[in-house]
């Protein structure tokens, strides 16, 4: 009888199957992107730390039974264990990616935008964001979650994807614009696009938000480095820039903490990097590590490439080595 019943309440528990699954790191770039993709595809979205192996989140994948698995982001940003684990079982895993954000951007769209312009019909929004501007990065994503619109990424002076490249009928591009984000070039690229002929709305985020979000990174940053510290890495000029920009927060100087935090973010990102992570595999979960994709300085070097017909606009940015 109990073995009856079991077998009753086994039969009444819904079965949940996802013909795909998109995987991504907590990057915000590539989150930004995978969240469109997901979007379009009617999928589900598994969200890794950025170069952090999780079993558990293989068996969470395993259990809503893909028949393919979407990974957004290189292998250092989400671990090529992943990719083994997976195809292991039988799934196939098909991973989208560049060297930098920039590219992944570029690469994410335009293998996509047949999927998007059945999405989007001919009503697309196109939001922009500076790819080191997780501010206006984490604000979008709500955009996007909303179905509102799908990310194109700028270094501040080019586009990763020329919007009359993409197959999509472009109703609207909105310039998301962060108050405090100097090098961002908001106007500057708002101005070049309506040159252009698109209608383009600028999107400013309240200075209230902003700043909240600004001192959530001091306290992100302030855990990130006692980890490299825990881990034996001197982690004394991470520690003096981190005290700067806490000096100029009380100074309201939010601007120059900002640039300043990106700065510090590229920094710690690279002695991570250089320090912690081994070539071609995760952390695996539980070591406390947590790491982001490699950021380059903000001083970098523009390269136009064309991949076909494509006219890719990538950004190649110097890597701390």
């Amino acid at each position: 009888m109990l073995r009856k019943l079991a077998l009753l309440l086994l039969m009444a528990i819904p079965v949940v199957s996802a013909t795909e699954v998109v995987l991504v790191s907590d990057n915000a770039a590539d989150h930004a992107c995978a969240i469109g993709v997901a979007n379009a595809l009617n999928a589900t979205i598994i969200t890794t730390e950025w170069g952090t192996y999780d079993k558990n989140l293989v068996d969470e994948i395993l259990a809503l039974s893909p028949e393919k698995v979407i990974v957004i982001g290189g292998p250092v940003a989400v671990a090529e264990n992943y990719t083994t684990a997976l195809e292991n079982v039988g799934i196939e895993v098909e991973r989208v990616w560049g060297e930098t954000r920039y590219e992944t951007n570029a690469n994410v769209t335009l293998r996509f935008q047949h999927q998007f312009r059945t999405a989007y019909g001919d009503n697309a929004t196109v939001c922009v964001c500076h790819g080191l501007d997780n501010i206006a990065l984490n604000e979008t994503m709500e955009k996007i979650r909303d179905g509102h619109c799908l990310v194109l990424l700028t270094n501040g002076t080019n586009l990763t994807v020329e919007p009359e490249r993409l197959q999509l009928k472009i109703h609207k591009i909105e310039v998301v614009e962060n108050p405090i984000c100097q090098f961002c070039n908001h106007s500057g690229i708002a101005n070049m696009l309506m040159q252009r002929g698109f209608k383009v709305e600028v999107e400013k985020i309240p200075e209230d938000r902003v700043k909240l979000m600004l001192q959530h990174r001091i306290k992100t940053m302030e855990m990130k480095i006692k980890i490299l510290k825990n881990s034996g890495v001197d982690t004394s000029e991470l520690e003096s820039k981190l005290s700067e920009v806490e000096e100029l927060m009380n100074q309201n100087r939010y601007q120059d903490a900002y640039r300043i935090m990106v700065q510090l973010q590229g920094e710690q990102m690279a002695m991570v990097r250089l320090h912690l992570h081994p070539i071609g595999h995760g952390i695996a979960k539980g070591m406390g590590i947590k790491m982001e994709e490699n950021v380059s300085c903000m001083n970098c070097q523009n390269i136009n490439a064309s991949k076909g017909n494509e006219n890719v606009s990538h950004t190649y940015h110097q890597k701390y080595e």
